[in-house]
């Protein structure tokens, strides 16, 4: 790179701290953008957006540097994250890998503050998630090794791509492998087939509790906030009404985390018509648990979901 030095991406894409390997990437990505932005003192957010296609696109574009004129001029969407298909709003995506699949973290407590979080992926396709890594810096060596999968079908990359495959592990210092095998995964092509009978566990503070559930992830939340009964016996499939009703007994009681477990199983087994139905507890189970940017989420999930069982499948 020529010119001046990049200054360091700042920004405040997600709801949280930007974990700082993907600040790494973020910060590559804008490094390479930058010649040009210099040039024409227009911000083209494509060029950081989705600089690298080999691997993955941003699932929204970072903020322009010293109120440089932006192009493509800016919409309201621009920064709002979206929400993959038959995922739950824990899953907060990061990267889109243009399939209808997303890469993002398991953030089921965000009142935690945590730094880092468990990385998944979410087919868009089918509910529940594929576990990938711990943390932001092996979601991403997963998705170098994604990338490599994808280029070793293929002629050589250009020397742009090489370069970049080159560049991205050693600033990530991770050791990505078309061939390495990830916990709960495994490639089908260069796809992924998840392992069912994984688990993914999550730390889980004194006086907190972690309830598993069908999209595997769950909830994590402070014990008094669950029943310590349960809402329906061992092998039940309760209708929609009895749901509502429970999630209803389980909010009204002082236990949303019970409620929120309710629904989010609900939302797994049932037509996806039904989402409009669950809506307005899951929501209020979210409230009351203090998660309200997750509530909001469900706004957003709202448009992929028919509100009637007369209307077709999400699309």
């Amino acid at each position: 790179m020529t010119g001046p030095i990049a200054p360091p991406w700042v920004d405040d894409l997600f709801p949280f701290a930007t974990p700082p390997a993907l600040r790494v990437l973020i910060d590559v990505a804008w490094q390479h953008a930058y010649d040009t932005l210099l040039e024409t003192e227009v911000y083209d957010r494509t060029l950081v957006e989705s600089h690298y296609d080999f691997m993955f696109d941003l699932v929204a574009a970072p903020r322009p540097y010293n109120g440089w004129e932006q192009y493509p001029p800016p919409d309201e969407d621009d920064r709002r994250l979206p929400v993959s298909l038959y995922a739950t709003p824990e899953f907060v995506p990061f990267g889109a890998l243009g399939t209808g699949a997303y890469v993002g973290w398991l953030v089921p407590a965000p009142e935690l503050g945590w730094t880092d979080h468990p990385v998944a992926l979410a087919s868009g396709h089918e509910h529940g998630v594929t576990f990938i890594g711990p943390d932001t810096r092996s979601g991403l060596e997963f998705m170098l090794s994604w990338a490599l999968r994808r280029l070793r079908q293929h002629d050589a990359p250009p020397t742009e791509r090489r370069e970049l495959v080159g560049r991205l592990p050693a600033e990530l210092h991770v050791r990505p492998d078309p061939d390495r095998v990830y916990p709960g995964s495994s490639w089908h092509g260069s796809g992924v087939t998840r392992d069912d009978e994984f688990e993914i566990v999550f730390d889980v503070p004194r006086g907190w509790r972690n309830d598993p559930g069908y999209d595997g992830i769950g909830v994590l939340a402070p014990a008094a906030a669950f029943d310590v009964g349960e809402p329906f016996a061992p092998g039940d499939e309760p209708s929609l009404a009895e749901t509502l009703a429970a999630a209803r007994r389980a909010l009204a009681a002082g236990h949303p985390a019970t409620a929120l477990l309710v629904l989010m199983d609900a939302f797994v087994t049932s037509p996806t018509c039904h989402f409009a139905e669950l809506k307005p507890l899951w929501a209020r189970a979210y409230r009351d648990l203090g998660r309200a940017a997750y509530a909001e989420r469900l706004d957003r999930m709202a448009a992929g979901y028919p509100n009637s069982c007369a209307c077709p499948a999400p699309h």
